[in-house]
């Protein structure tokens, strides 16, 4: 991840630790996909309840780098300053 964006010049790491509460939102999206996984799960294999462990970790697995990245850039979000680009 770069320190500073390339065009506008924010700044990606305002203070040590700050993506620790990313950990969070990390978390939360886990918990929204095993919800809905469950469900779809359950919905086209009713029989097979034990299944649902041995499939969502290796979907887990796969998915990590994409939540890792959505987590930090979700959490960065939601403290970055709004800029106005003036145009003439």
């Amino acid at each position: 991840m770069y320190k500073h964006c390339p065009h506008c010049n924010e700044n990606f790491v305002p203070e040590p630790g700050f993506y620790q509460g990313a950990l969070y939102m990390s978390y939360a999206y886990y918990v929204a996909f095993m919800v809905v996984y469950f469900l779809i799960f359950t919905f086209f294999f009713s029989d097979y309840y034990n299944y649902f462990l041995i499939s969502i970790i290796p979907i887990f697995l796969v998915l990590t780098p994409y939540i890792y990245r959505l987590a930090r850039r979700s959490w960065f979000t939601i403290f970055m300053k709004k800029k106005t680009v003036v145009t003439e």
